[in-house]
């Protein structure tokens, strides 16, 4: 069995809190042997999210199969570190703000002057350049300017979406690219920057539904259906299920397992067109219907008119849900110091290869000795590097 597509490939991580730590633990659930460079306090997540014995959920979650050391890089020792470590890497990612790395010596083109075939990812909140380069940007600041908090409208109140989902696009986006760069060394021998900002990446992804009006500029022909019509979740009797139905034919479905037959002949659903113009005027009854039933016999009704639902889950019921269990979506590893960690176990699946959660987050600077070795640098040599305050 393989450890994954990349486990020939090193990526030297710069980064911390969100977006660039889950990048990387992306790519290392799939192999990629990845080597979390961090401030002599730690990462911030370190201390951030649930937390037993020390151990932080949202690090754990973050940081799994990674290798952790600690290096000061206001020490000029630190940033020969950083170049020599890069000598051997296939990848480097960075979230510092715009020009912070360019200042600390460790930037791309410092870093490509030692390894010129290294790919340097650079993850930015706006951009390197335009008004809010400079500018302190997280989670919700680009909920606000990305268009996700308007589209969450309640009561004509914009809403934030109460995940860092940002954030994790932005991950995603990342992760995407430097595979493709991978991709293209693969082929060229060539190096690359790669630079995604949260806002590009994140506005890329808010695109195809949610600026469905603004794409052509000039008048439309057919009004765009409102998502926020078919998008609600419902109550029942017992608890709150979701639907959606998108075409005249799924609506019939959903029309006989509510018993609404009058809605089979009714001229307003003849045609997908015709129903998705129409759709929100029968939609409280629909509601209605919804509420006077179980979850449970909702659950039967859809099952058997193929009706797509889901029954809303709590954090608790995901864990039993019977799909989640079936399939082995949550890995559990058991520690001899924090006991049972559980976590989602992968994001996609390669046949004949083994990737996902392996090893837990590790502890701050855990790894000094393997890494540095690596490089070349004896037993002597890193315990004055200790000493002097250069790794932690």
């Amino acid at each position: 069995m393989s450890s994954g597509p990349f486990s020939d490939v090193t990526i030297l991580d710069l980064t911390s809190v969100i977006s660039g730590p889950f990048a990387t633990a992306i790519l290392a659930d799939q192999g990629a042997r990845v080597i979390k460079v961090e401030s002599m306090a730690g990462d911030t997540m370190r201390f951030g999210g649930a937390m037993r014995k020390g151990v932080s959920s949202f690090f754990m979650a973050l940081n799994r199969n990674k290798e952790s050391i600690a290096i000061d890089l206001q020490k000029q020792e630190g940033v020969d570190l950083i170049l020599k470590l890069a000598e051997k890497a296939d990848v480097c990612l960075q979230n510092y703000r715009p020009g912070v790395v360019d200042r600390l010596g460790i930037g791309y083109e410092q870093l490509k002057a030692v390894n010129p075939a290294i790919i340097y990812g650079s993850i930015s909140g706006a951009g390197a350049s335009g008004p809010y380069a400079e500018r302190r940007f997280y989670d919700p600041v680009i909920q606000a300017y990305a268009g996700y908090a308007n589209a969450q409208k309640v009561n004509e109140e914009p809403q934030l979406i109460k995940m860092m989902l940002c954030d994790k696009v932005t991950a995603l986006t990342m992760s995407q690219a430097l595979s493709a760069a991978l991709y293209h060394r693969a082929r060229t021998g060539e190096g690359r920057h790669v630079e995604v900002s949260m806002l590009e990446s994140c506005l890329y992804f808010f695109w195809p539904d949610r600026m469905t009006s603004q794409t052509f500029a000039e008048e439309l022909d057919f009004p765009v259906p409102d998502l926020n019509a078919i998008y609600r979740v419902l109550p029942t009797q017992d608890g709150f299920i979701t639907f959606i139905v998108i075409s005249v034919e799924e609506f019939r479905s959903l029309a006989t397992a509510l018993g609404r037959d009058e809605w089979l002949s009714d001229p307003r659903f003849e045609s997908t067109q015709s129903f998705r113009l129409n759709y929100a005027e029968v939609f409280p009854d629909i509601a209605q219907d919804i509420a006077t039933k179980s979850t449970d016999e909702i659950v039967r009704l859809f099952m058997d008119a193929d009706v797509p639902f889901g029954v809303v889950l709590d954090e608790d019921s995901i864990l039993q849900d019977p799909q989640v269990v079936s399939e082995g979506l949550i890995a559990i590893h058991h520690d001899t110091d924090i006991g049972e960690v559980r976590a989602a176990n992968r994001s996609i699946r390669f046949s004949g290869m083994e990737t996902g959660f392996q090893t837990l987050a590790p502890g701050l600077s855990a790894h000094r000795g393997k890494v540095l070795s690596d490089i070349g640098l004896s037993d002597d040599a890193v315990s004055q590097l200790v000493e002097q305050g250069v790794v932690g």
